[in-house]
């Protein structure tokens, strides 16, 4: 064992936490519950050993913005395992982590590469940072109805286009496990100096195994927000900031990440942030390997099943020359048309009636994520669900009419920014089609708007709306289910605001 791989067998900042647990401190500071000495009903089902660790403890366990002890070790352990210079952990998960570097990275009006399947956090960043977006319209796979990566081509075309961009963002993987030629996307970008950022929610398990899609880090990318809890094992809500280069500067993070972050971190978020790691740099490999085994099983077992479809490394080709460079074959993208049911429908039905839990529910498909603490008794869970749904609702030539959208992304005619400032007022929906709009729609899971402030609201824009309100799925706005806020135009004069012209869309 090297001294590299050593260094990994230490939890700095858990064992500290541990240790001043055991100390036994008189508390006299917060947490009011008082390291586990009030009762109440939370404590008294999970045990009020949990509470101690609850510990503010601002001597001994370090300060998060000002890292300098245990948790500095912690961090660059952290850093060390995913072969990055530098690292943050995040007790605001992946969205505080999004805000961060978006915010350290971008100036006001300056522009930034994206695609427009971005999550919700990244149009808060816009917001907040007053970057502008040049959107790039990612691979759509119209028959599935979800959205893939980006063709490298369409990006590099957008730096050419746009030359003096900041930045470049890249979903690493999206949601459903699908990414972009990451590397090549890198090198364009850096050839033109402009910083590349990588959202890696979904993506952290990528750092601990040659099976899967390339990292950010690996492919040289100058940033990522990534959450561990969702690959890799940690508590909900934690994830890593990592960094490396010198395009992104280290302060500017440091100041955007107490922005961000509360200033009472839990310490059971960040001790479990240290356990995920080293669990996951010692035995990540073994882990990833045998969740890819339990993927291949399930996805083996599943396409036997009468109106079920799977999809594995098989969909590259299909896809071929499109936004679909590689796929993480721990996800599950299941395809319930044949079920004759929706994948809403189908992500109720099979909680119901088989205590199943899927990820998420959209149009055609549902998800299943296979992570570092799934069983084979798991998989065979799923497995005896579908073919219950199967008994139950598959019909011969019974196949759901799904509408085929064509998914033309509205038009963004102010900034996020502008548009969020800007004096609004809330109309019906039906009665909002060529308005701009002054709101996020989106639905979630999986947290994708479906309209950003600052587009123009289209007919297809208002038809998705409607689909998922009537088929079931959690549509998230400010207004009411029926209305839209959009910008009151007679009241606004910011007209030097506007990217485009009227005429230009």
């Amino acid at each position: 064992m090297n001294d590299e791989t050593n260094k990994q067998e230490q939890t700095p900042y858990l064992s500290a936490l541990i240790d001043y647990v055991k100390g036994n401190p008189t508390p006299f500071d917060v947490p009011g519950h008082k390291l586990g000495g009030m009762d109440n009903d939370l404590s008294r089902y999970i045990s009020k050993e949990i509470f101690a660790y609850d510990a503010n403890a601002p001597i001994g366990l370090d300060n998060l913005y000002n890292a300098k002890g245990v948790l500095k070790e912690a961090q660059d352990l952290a850093a060390q395992a995913c072969k990055a210079e530098r690292c943050f952990f995040s007790v605001n998960g992946t969205t505080g982590g999004i805000l961060t570097v978006i915010l350290a990275c971008l100036y006001s009006k300056d522009k930034i590469i994206l695609p427009r399947n971005i999550h919700k956090s990244v149009v808060n960043a816009l917001i907040v940072s007053g970057a502008i977006p040049i959107f790039v319209k990612p691979d759509i796979d119209e028959d599935l109805g979800i959205a893939c990566g980006m063709k490298s081509e369409d990006v590099i075309a957008a730096m050419d286009e746009n030359p003096t961009a900041k930045a470049v963002f890249v979903i690493n993987p999206t949601y459903f496990g699908i990414v972009s030629d990451l590397k090549k996307i890198v090198d364009e970008a850096h050839k033109r100096n402009m910083i590349v950022i990588c959202d890696e929610a979904h993506g952290s398990n990528f750092y601990f195994s040659d099976e899967l899609p390339c990292s950010a880090m690996a492919a040289g990318a100058d940033i990522t927000a990534m959450s561990m809890h969702k690959n890799s094992g940690s508590l909900t809500q934690t994830s890593l900031i990592m960094m490396q280069g010198n395009r992104v500067e280290y302060a500017e993070v440091k100041r955007a990440f107490a922005m961000f972050s509360s200033t009472s971190p839990n310490p059971l978020l960040l001790a479990s942030l240290d356990a995920a790691r080293k669990e996951m740099a010692l035995h990540g490999k073994e882990l990833i390997h045998e969740n890819l085994n339990l993927a291949k099983y399930a996805r083996e077992e599943l396409n036997k099943i009468p109106g079920v479809a799977v999809y594995g490394r098989e969909y590259i080709q299909k896809r071929n020359n499109s936004g679909v460079y590689g796929i993480d074959e721990t996800k599950l993208v299941i395809d319930t048309r044949g079920l004759g049911l929706y994948g809403y429908e189908v992500y109720r039905k099979i909680r119901e009636l088989c205590n199943v839990q899927m990820e998420l529910g959209e149009v055609s498909v549902v998800l299943a994520c296979i992570g570092p603490g799934s069983k084979k008794e798991h998989i065979d869970a799923l497995i005896h669900g579908f073919k219950v749904l199967s008994e139950k609702y598959y019909q011969k030539d019974g196949r759901a009419d799904i509408p085929q959208y064509k998914y033309s992304y509205p038009e963004n005619l102010v900034s996020p920014r502008v548009a969020y400032d800007a004096p609004h007022k809330v109309v019906y929906l039906k009665d909002s089609i060529g308005e701009i709009s002054a709101e996020t729609v989106m639905a979630y899971p999986p947290g994708i708007p479906l309209v950003i402030p600052g587009e123009i609201i289209t007919d297809d824009a208002i038809r998705l709306i409607e689909f998922y309100k009537n088929e079931g799925g959690e549509v998230l706005k400010d207004t009411r289910q029926d209305q839209i806020k959009v910008i009151d135009r007679e009241n606004w004069y910011l007209n030097d605001d506007l990217l485009h012209s009227y005429k230009e869309l």
